[in-house]
C-alpha cells in the first residue's frame, strides 16, 4: 500500500483533529470515530476499529507527555502517516470576541512576542492551535465538526494565534515544559445561551423554542432573504443620495471653508455646535482637516492612527483612499503608503452612521506620526452631512441564537479529552444579567456532562467598561461579576479577575497577557494544586460591632495582608436616605472596618459595584484584586 502524508485523505474519512502537527492530552483515552473501518498503529500499538452507531471507533490508550511520534492509519484506500504528534496539555477555549481576538490586534503593544518567536526553534516551542469553523446548527448535535487545522507559531503565523490562549498557553509551557494544545471555538457578540445544549436549556422553553425556531431551513433563508434586501436597499441608497461622493469631497481642491466645524475626537452630537442636525444621526457624514508637516516628516513612513470610529469609515489622504473598515469594534490603523508631502496635506473620513450614535472614540490614538515625530489631529475638524437615512435595518448573526454554537462547535469537540476550559464571555448577556448566573452553571454543567465531571472550568470575570461612575446596585456589569463569582461555587472551577486590565472606552481592551497571567493562577490552583491566592480576596464574613456603628469585613485569599493603591479603600453604604461614600480603614492582614455610624437604617454595602467603579483601590499583598461584593446587612 502506498504512504500519504499528513491530512490529504483525512478530508475524506477522518475527523480534522487528525492531522499533522497534532496534541493529544496526555492521561487520558483518546477516541478516533471515522466513517470508514481502519487500523491504526500508535505508540509500538495496534488498534482495529470497532462498528460503533453507524461509523467506527478506535479508543487510543492513555499516554504520558512526550513526542514527537507518528500514527500510521490503514484503510481501503492505503496509508496514511500522521506525523509531529505530540502529547501534552490540551485546553478548549471559548467565549465571545475578547477570547476571540487576534494576536494581530496587539502587535503594536506586544511586540516582543514576535521577537521572542525568532529566537524560539520551533520544534521546541511546543504550542500548537487548532480552530474549527465557525458554524451554527439548530437541528441538533453533530457528531464532528466539518474542518480545521493544527497552527505551529512562528513569525509568520503568530498574528493568527488567539491572544488570550496564546498568553496562557506560554505560562504553562514555560513552567511545566511539556506540549500545549488549544482548540479554539469563540465567536464575537454570543451570548451564553448560544453554547448551551436543549437539555441545558430546559428551565427555558422560550430559548429553546427560539433555537428551533431557526433549525427550519426555509425560515432561516426567508429571514436571510428579507434582512439582505433591506440593508442592501438601505446601503444602496446612502451611496446613491451621498452627495460626498458626486462632488468628490475626498479631494484635497475641495472648498471646505464654509463646512460646519466639531472638535474631534468625542461623539458627533456632542461635538457639533448644531446639535439638531446630529441628533440621533444615521447617514453619512464627512469629516475634513488640513495638517502641515516638514520635509524630514514627509520623508519617514508615515502611520494614522484614528482610534476607533462609530460605525463605518472610508479614510483618504491628500484623496487617495488609506483604508477603510465595516464597523466600529477594530482600532483604525492605516498606512498612507508615501502619501504624506511636506507643507499642507488633508486628511478625510467618511463615517457611516448606523443607529445614532456615530462618532470618534476620545481617549484612543488620534494622529499621523512617524518613528520621529508626531502631528495630533485632536481638536477642530470641519464636517459636512453627505446623506442622512433611517436606522439601518436589523442584520441575521445566527449564531447569537440559542444552542447553535454548542450543536455544530462545541458538542463535537467536547468528546475529545481536555486539560480543562478556559472561558471569557457575558458582555452579550448584559440586557439580561439577572439570568446568567443560572445559565453560566447550567452551561457549565452540559459541557460537563458531555464530557468529564471533574472538567476544569476557569473564567475571565469581566473588567471595567464604560466612563467610571459611583457604586450603583443596578450596574448589570456589576451584576454579571456577581454571577461570574457565583459560578465558583461549582467544584473544579477558577476565575481570572480581570477589573483593572479593561479601558474605559473599549470593550475589547488590550491587555491579554495579564488577563491570561490570572487565568495561569486560577489554573496553578484548580488544577495543579498549587497554593496561590487565586481569584483573590472574596469576603468571607462580616461583623457589626460597637452597637452597629462599626462594621469589620473579613476576607481570604489575602496572603500577606490587605493592601491599597493610592488613596484608602472606599465602599458605598446605602441606608435609608439614599447612598453614601465612606472611606474603609484596613485593620490586620484580613480586615476592612467602616464606621457606618453616619448612615440611617444602614442596610447594603457595596464595593467596586459599577460597569466602570470609581473606587476599585484593595488588593492583597500577590498584587490580586478584592473581588467585588454587595453586603446585605441583617
Amino acid at each position: 500500500m502506498g504512504g500519504l502524508q499528513g491530512n490529504i485523505m483525512s478530508d475524506f474519512f477522518l475527523p480534522p483533529v487528525i492531522s499533522n502537527g497534532m496534541i493529544i492530552q496526555r492521561g487520558f483515552s483518546f477516541p478516533i470515530l471515522t466513517s470508514k473501518k481502519i487500523t491504526v498503529t500508535f505508540l509500538n500499538k495496534t488498534y482495529e476499529a470497532q462498528p460503533k452507531d453507524g461509523k467506527f471507533l478506535i479508543t487510543l490508550d492513555p499516554s504520558e507527555a512526550g513526542g514527537p511520534y507518528e500514527m500510521d492509519i490503514t484503510s481501503e484506500e492505503g496509508l496514511i502517516k500522521i506525523t509531529d504528534i505530540y502529547i501534552g496539555d490540551v485546553w478548549l477555549c471559548a467565549g465571545q470576541s475578547n477570547m476571540e481576538m487576534q494576536m494581530s490586534r496587539l502587535r503594536d503593544d506586544f511586540g516582543e512576542e514576535w521577537d521572542f518567536i525568532k529566537k524560539e526553534c520551533e520544534t521546541e516551542l511546543l504550542i500548537r492551535q487548532f480552530k474549527p469553523p465557525q458554524e451554527w446548527d439548530f437541528s441538533g448535535p453533530r457528531d464532528e465538526i466539518t474542518g480545521g487545522s493544527w497552527l505551529k507559531p512562528s513569525d509568520q503565523t503568530l498574528h493568527e494565534f488567539t491572544a488570550t490562549p496564546w498568553f496562557f498557553a506560554r505560562f504553562l509551557h514555560e513552567k511545566y515544559k511539556i506540549p500545549i494544545g488549544l482548540v479554539i471555538t469563540p465567536w464575537g457578540g454570543t451570548p451564553v445561551e448560544s453554547w448551551m445544549s436543549e437539555e441545558s436549556l430546559l428551565g427555558y422553553p422560550e430559548k429553546i423554542k427560539l433555537g428551533r425556531l431557526y433549525a427550519d431551513t426555509a425560515k432561516r433563508e426567508e429571514a436571510v432573504k428579507i434582512s439582505c434586501a433591506a440593508i442592501g436597499e438601505w446601503e444602496k441608497n446612502l451611496l446613491n443620495n451621498d452627495s460626498g461622493i458626486t462632488k468628490q469631497w475626498e479631494k484635497p481642491e475641495t472648498d471646505i471653508s464654509s463646512w460646519n466645524e466639531m472638535i474631534l475626537p468625542g461623539s458627533f452630537y456632542a461635538a457639533s455646535d448644531k446639535k439638531e442636525e446630529l441628533d440621533k444621526f444615521c447617514g453619512v457624514i464627512w469629516l475634513s482637516k488640513d495638517f502641515e508637516v516638514s520635509s524630514d516628516f514627509a520623508s519617514h513612513n508615515a502611520k494614522v492612527w484614528l482610534g476607533t470610529i462609530i460605525d463605518s469609515d472610508k479614510v483618504y489622504v491628500n484623496g487617495a483612499e488609506i483604508g477603510n473598515t465595516g464597523y466600529r469594534y477594530p482600532p483604525r490603523k492605516y498606512v498612507p503608503q508615501g502619501l504624506i508631502k511636506p507643507g499642507k496635506n488633508r486628511i478625510v473620513i467618511r463615517v457611516v452612521c448606523n443607529c445614532g450614535d456615530g462618532g470618534i472614540t476620545a481617549d484612543k490614538p488620534f494622529r499621523v506620526f512617524t518613528d520621529n515625530e508626531s502631528v495630533e489631529l485632536t481638536g477642530a475638524w470641519k464636517y459636512k452631512i453627505g446623506a442622512k437615512t433611517q436606522t439601518r435595518p436589523e442584520e441575521y448573526f445566527f449564531q447569537r441564537f440559542p444552542t447553535g454554537n454548542y450543536n455544530a462547535i462545541i458538542a463535537p469537540v467536547l468528546k475529545y479529552p481536555f486539560k480543562g476550559v478556559i472561558w471569557y464571555q457575558g458582555e452579550s448577556n448584559e440586557s439580561n444579567p439577572n439570568e446568567y448566573e443560572e445559565l453560566f452553571k447550567l452551561m457549565i454543567t452540559g459541557w460537563r456532562k458531555n464530557s468529564r465531571e471533574d472538567l476544569p472550568f476557569l473564567f475571565v470575570q469581566l473588567p471595567v467598561f464604560t466612563p467610571v461612575s459611583d457604586n450603583n446596585e443596578q450596574s448589570r456589569w456589576a451584576i454579571l461579576r456577581e454571577a461570574q463569582t457565583s459560578a465558583l461555587s461549582l467544584p473544579n472551577t477558577g476565575m481570572a479577575a480581570a477589573l483593572e486590565f479593561g479601558e474605559w472606552n473599549d470593550i475589547h481592551p488590550i491587555n491579554k497577557k495579564d488577563v491570561a497571567f490570572r487565568l495561569f493562577l486560577a489554573a496553578e490552583k484548580t488544577v495543579f494544586g498549587v497554593n496561590n491566592t487565586s481569584p483573590g480576596p472574596m469576603v468571607k464574613d462580616y461583623k457589626l460591632k460597637n452597637s452597629g456603628q462599626i462594621i469589620h469585613i473579613y476576607f481570604n485569599n489575602c496572603q500577606d495582608g490587605l493592601i491599597t493603591k493610592e488613596n484608602l479603600p472606599c465602599v458605598t453604604v446605602v441606608g435609608n436616605d439614599g447612598a453614601v461614600n465612606i472611606p474603609a480603614i484596613i485593620e490586620g492582614k484580613d480586615c476592612i472596618s467602616i464606621d457606618i455610624s453616619s448612615v440611617k437604617n444602614p442596610q447594603k454595602i457595596l464595593y467596586a459595584w459599577a460597569d466602570n467603579p470609581r473606587y476599585r483601590n484593595l488588593f492583597n499583598s500577590e498584587g490580586l484584586p478584592v473581588i467585588p461584593f454587595k453586603i446585605t446587612i441583617k
